[in-house]
């Protein structure tokens, strides 16, 4: 059974998105813990150790699963359905877990408000564990370790390094570990947040910031593909290392058997498979 029916997400996801954002508008907050109680029980229920249990829980309700779908190369649409790393890697974790799911776009901000009030099962757009989030939510074990990089112009005579962005107009996304980076370490820096990936870089491309920020894969793509001639991206990577998970409401049901998963997938193969056809090499 395929695990993600594409045309239903492609026609009705503005629909759910909408139905989300009515629902979160009309409901109090009382009224939105109980539901995610419900939620979070039925899950439970339903998600039984058992084969027979998971597979009936299939039938019966399809996972809602929320993403930034603006993050190429890992969630992106593209011929009708929703395509990329993180795609993949849920695609195969449903398949073992023999559950159903949907995707729903949003922006990257409201990925966490949409968890925090169980209006979504999970999401999956390169989301970094941080202990702030690790309060508000629970994460799986990290399926992807990412670096920030930064982007300029080809043109841009600067900025060669993360320092010479000092004093400079540097692009981010919202809430997202480039904006912390650049609050953290370059407070002299002019920064403007946006709420999607397009916006940013046309703001670099008309001129009107330095800099980009942000995650180092997806700005390697953007160089490569249709950016490609017209941006540079800066080889050194910036700040540490950052894990990503697959993030639930807390006490979701579906955190231990998504781990469970994401081992087997390490174990036979597949996620090397993964990564060589989105980023042409195996993780060290």
């Amino acid at each position: 059974m395929n695990t993600i029916n594409a045309d239903l997400a492609v026609l009705h996801s503005t629909c759910i998105a909408a139905a989300l954002s009515q629902s979160l508008w009309q409901k109090s907050p009382v009224d939105m813990q109980e539901r995610g109680m419900k939620r979070r029980s039925f899950l439970a229920s339903a998600l039984a150790t058992s084969t027979l249990g998971r597979k009936a829980y299939a039938k019966s309700r399809i996972l809602v699963l929320g993403t930034d779908v603006e993050l190429k190369p890992f969630d992106f649409p593209q011929g009708g359905r929703y395509v990329g790393f993180d795609q993949d890697v849920f695609s195969e974790i449903a398949r073992d877990l023999s559950v159903s799911y949907t995707v729903t776009p949003m922006d990257f901000g409201a990925l966490m408000p949409a968890l925090q009030t169980a209006s979504i099962d999970a999401a999956i757009s390169s989301i970094a564990i941080t202990p702030e989030r690790a309060r508000a939510v629970d994460f799986s074990d990290p399926y992807y370790i990412s670096t920030l990089g930064v982007l300029v112009r080809a043109d841009n005579a600067s900025i060669f390094t993360s320092s010479d962005l000092r004093k400079k107009s540097v692009a981010a996304i919202t809430g997202t570990a480039g904006a912390r980076w650049l609050k953290e370490h370059m407070p002299e820096a002019d920064v403007t947040l946006f709420p999607q990936t397009s916006s940013m870089y046309l703001e670099l491309q008309i001129n009107r910031v330095d800099a980009i920020v942000h995650d180092k894969p997806n700005l390697a793509y953007y160089a490569r593909t249709k950016g490609k001639g017209a941006v540079r991206l800066l080889m050194q990577p910036i700040g540490d290392p950052i894990p990503c998970g697959i993030a639930f409401p807390k006490g979701s049901p579906l955190r231990a058997p998504t781990n469970a998963a994401l081992k087997a997938i390490r174990a036979d193969g597949r996620y090397d498979k993964l990564n060589m056809a989105w980023f042409g090499q195996v993780p060290v």
